[in-house]
C-alpha cells in the first residue's frame, strides 16, 4: 500500500519507494509489538469487569446476542462492533486477560502502520502542490521527505506513553477500534480524491463511509470525520479550488456523513442518558465545563509534547476561577496558536492551520462541555487528536534534514537526527514504565493517590483503591480507602456498604449493620445493601429483621440468587420449612450462591 500520492513515471524508482516504504512499516509494526508485549502480564481492571468478566452479551454470537449488542446501551454506551470483537477475544481467549490485551497490541500495531501511510500520502501531496506552485523537489528527495515525516509521525503515535491507556486497558478497546477504522476512512478518501476515474473514485467513497459507520459502531468520538475529510479538503489536497466549477461539491458529497453525525450524537447522548452518567448543570456549571475544555486543549499539547506524571484519573481541581493562572496559559496559547495559524494561512501556508483545526475538532467531543464522568481529562482521549502534532512533528524534522530551506551549518541534519532519537527513546522507556500501573486495580489506583493524595483526589478514586485492597484481603487498608471516601462524600452508599462487608468479615456484626443501614438509607433501591443487611441481621440470630430487610431486597430485584438463599436460610432457622424449600428452590434456579449449610439442612427433608 503505497497510496495515491506517489506516481512517478520511472517504475524502478517507483518499485524502490514501495520496497522501502514496506520495510519502514514492517520494522515500525515489530518494534510497536515488541514495546507493548509487556502488557499482557495485566490482569483486567476498572471497566474491564463489566465490559468484558461480567459482560453475558460476549459469551456468544448468534443471532440473538449480535440483536442485543445492536439494541443495548449496556455500559451507557452504543458501540455494538467493539462489542463484537470482546465476543471474538472471549471465543478464542475465553477470560484470559492475556488474550485479550494480544489482541489491543496487533490494533495498536496495525494503527501505526495505517499512520505511517497516511502521513507519507499526505506529505507527498502536500509536496506535489508545492511543486506545482514553483517549488521543485529531486524525486529521490521526494521519497526521502515522505517516508522519513512518514516513520518519524509512526513511531512518535506508537511509543508514546499517552496511548498506553488505550492499548493496556482492554476496556478501550473501543478506542483502537475506532481508530483503525477511521484512518481507513481517511485513506479511502485520498483515494477517492486523486482517482482519475468516476467509477472507482465512487466505490473509495462507498469505503470511506464504510470505514466510517464501523468507526461510530465502535466509539462515538468518530462523528468528527467528515469535518476532518473537509479540512484534508483544503489542505493538501486544495480541492475547493481546483474543483473545475463544481467549489460546493467537497461540501455537498459530505452531507450524508453529517447526516449520519447527527444521529450518532442523538444516540450517543441518549446511551448516557441512560446510564445516567451525564452530569447536570446544577452538578457543573457551564463556565466550569467552559474553563476545563480551554485548559484541556493546553494540557493535552503539554503531555504530548512532555509526557510527564501520567495517571489513569486526572480528578476535577477543587477551586476553579477565571482568574487561576493555568487557566489564563491556557487561553493565551489558544489565542496566540490560532492568531499564528491565520496569519501563516493568509500567506498561503495551511499546514499549522489545518493541524490545529485538526485537533481542536477530533478532541472537542471529549472537552467536557456534555460533561461524562467526573476526570478533567483522560489520556485516552489523545489516541486520534494529537496525531497532527505528530505529523508537524515528523514533517518539520523531514523538511529541515532533506529539503533544507536554509543553508544550515554542517551537522546540523545529524544533530537534529540524534536529538530526535533520544527523544523517542526517552519516549519508549516512559511507555514501558506506563504500562505496568495497569497490571492490577491496586496498583492502577495507587498511582493515582500518589498524584492527586487526599484530599485532593475524588471519592472515586479512594472508593476504587478500597475495592482493591478489599479483593486482595487487605481489609484494615480498604476500611481506611472507605472513609476517606465517606469524608470526601458522605452520602456514598456503595462505600457504606462495602464497609459493612468488611465487618462482616471481621465478625463486628454491629458496626455492619450499622453500616448497611446508612447505605440503604442514602440509596433506599439498593437491593444488595438490604440483602447484606439481613445477612449481618441473620449471623447476629435475628431472624425477623433479617426476613424484613431481604423481602426488601426481593421486592427491588425478584430474580436476586443470593436473597432467595439467605431468606430460605432465615425461614430454616424460624423452622418454617415450606417456605425454606421454596426460596431454596429460587436460589437454586436463579442462580444464587446457595449457603452448603442449608443443602446439607434442607436436601435431607425433601
Amino acid at each position: 500500500m503505497t497510496g495515491p500520492a506517489y506516481t512517478h513515471n520511472h517504475s524502478s524508482r517507483n518499485g524502490r519507494f514501495v520496497r522501502l516504504a514496506c520495510t519502514v512499516a514492517l520494522l515500525i509494526f515489530l518494534l510497536t509489538l515488541i514495546i507493548y508485549m509487556s502488557s499482557l502480564q495485566n490482569g483486567f481492571v476498572w471497566d474491564d469487569i463489566q465490559y468484558i468478566a461480567e459482560n453475558q452479551h460476549i459469551r456468544s454470537l448468534n443471532f440473538q446476542t449480535l440483536a442485543a449488542m445492536l439494541a443495548t446501551f449496556y455500559q451507557s454506551n452504543w458501540h455494538p462492533f467493539t462489542w463484537i470483537s470482546h465476543a471474538v477475544d472471549y471465543h478464542l481467549f475465553g477470560l484470559k486477560p492475556s488474550g485479550h490485551h494480544l489482541s489491543s497490541i496487533i490494533l495498536h500495531a496495525l494503527n501505526c502502520l495505517l499512520v505511517f501511510f497516511l502521513a507519507v500520502n499526505l506529505v507527498l501531496v502536500a509536496a506535489e502542490r508545492e511543486a506545482v506552485g514553483g517549488q521543485q523537489t529531486a524525486s529521490h528527495d521526494l521519497i526521502a521527505y515522505g517516508l522519513l515525516s512518514g516513520a518519524i509521525a509512526a513511531l512518535l503515535f506508537s511509543l508514546h506513553p499517552l496511548r498506553v491507556e488505550s492499548v493496556a486497558w482492554a476496556a478501550e478497546r473501543k478506542d483502537l477500534l475506532c481508530a483503525f477504522f477511521f484512518l481507513c476512512s481517511v485513506i479511502s478518501y485520498l483515494y477517492y480524491a486523486s482517482s482519475p476515474s468516476a467509477p472507482n473514485r465512487w466505490v473509495w467513497f462507498a469505503c470511506c463511509a464504510a470505514f466510517f459507520l464501523l468507526s461510530l459502531a465502535s466509539k462515538p468520538m468518530a462523528l468528527t470525520l467528515p469535518v476532518v475529510l473537509l479540512l484534508i479538503d483544503v489542505y493538501p489536497l486544495d480541492r475547493f479550488q481546483n474543483a473545475s466549477g463544481k467549489k460546493g461539491m467537497p461540501l455537498l458529497e459530505k452531507m450524508p456523513l453529517f447526516m449520519v453525525s447527527i444521529v450518532s450524537i442523538f444516540v450517543t447522548v441518549a446511551a448516557q442518558n441512560y446510564g445516567r452518567t451525564i452530569r447536570s448543570l446544577e452538578q457543573m456549571p457551564a463556565d466550569i465545563r467552559m474553563l476545563n475544555a480551554l485548559w484541556s486543549l493546553l494540557f493535552y499539547v503539554e503531555k504530548t509534547i512532555v509526557p510527564m506524571h501520567l495517571v489513569p484519573f486526572y480528578p476535577f481541581p477543587q477551586n476553579v476561577h477565571w482568574l487561576d493562572f493555568h487557566y489564563v496559559c491556557a487561553i493565551l496559547f489558544i489565542t496566540a496558536v490560532t492568531a499564528l495559524s491565520l496569519w501563516l494561512a493568509k500567506k498561503r501556508n495551511y499546514l499549522l492551520l489545518i493541524a490545529w483545526a485538526y485537533y481542536v475538532v477530533t478532541i472537542f467531543p471529549v472537552l467536557g462541555i456534555i460533561q461524562v464522568g467526573g476526570q478533567s481529562a483522560a489520556d485516552r482521549y489523545t489516541y486520534l487528536p494529537t496525531l497532527s502534532i505528530f505529523m508537524l512533528m515528523g514533517t518539520g524534522v523531514s523538511w529541515m534534514v532533506i529539503r533544507k530551506p536554509v543553508k544550515l551549518p554542517k551537522g546540523i541534519s545529524v544533530s537534529l537526527l540524534l536529538i530526535l532519537a533520544c527523544y523517542v527513546y526517552l519516549l519508549m522507556q516512559a511507555t514501558r514504565h506506563q504500562i505496568p500501573i495497569w497490571r492490577d486495580s491496586e496498583s492502577l489506583w495507587t498511582s493515582v493517590v500518589a498524584m492527586f493524595p487526599f484530599p485532593e483526589s475524588d471519592p472515586l478514586v479512594h472508593y476504587n483503591l478500597g475495592n482493591a485492597y478489599m479483593q486482595n484481603g487487605k481489609y484494615d487498608e480498604a476500611i481506611f480507602e472507605f472513609e476517606r471516601t465517606l469524608r470526601l462524600r458522605p452520602n456514598h452508599a456503595r462505600a457504606y456498604n462495602n464497609l459493612g462487608k468488611i465487618f462482616v468479615m471481621q465478625g463486628r456484626l454491629a458496626e455492619a449493620i450499622t453500616a448497611f443501614k446508612q447505605a440503604v438509607a442514602i440509596k433506599p433501591g439498593n437491593a444488595k445493601a438490604y440483602n447484606n443487611l439481613g445477612g449481618a441481621y441473620l449471623m447476629q440470630g435475628d431472624a425477623d429483621s433479617a426476613i424484613a430487610a431481604i423481602k426488601r431486597s426481593l421486592a427491588i430485584n425478584a430474580n436476586n440468587g443470593d436473597a432467595h438463599s439467605n431468606l430460605a436460610l432465615a425461614y430454616y432457622s424460624k423452622k418454617e420449612y415450606a417456605l425454606a424449600f421454596k426460596h431454596y428452590d429460587e436460589a437454586l434456579k436463579h442462580g444464587g450462591k446457595v449457603n452448603p449449610q442449608l443443602s446439607q439442612l434442607l436436601e435431607p427433608l425433601r
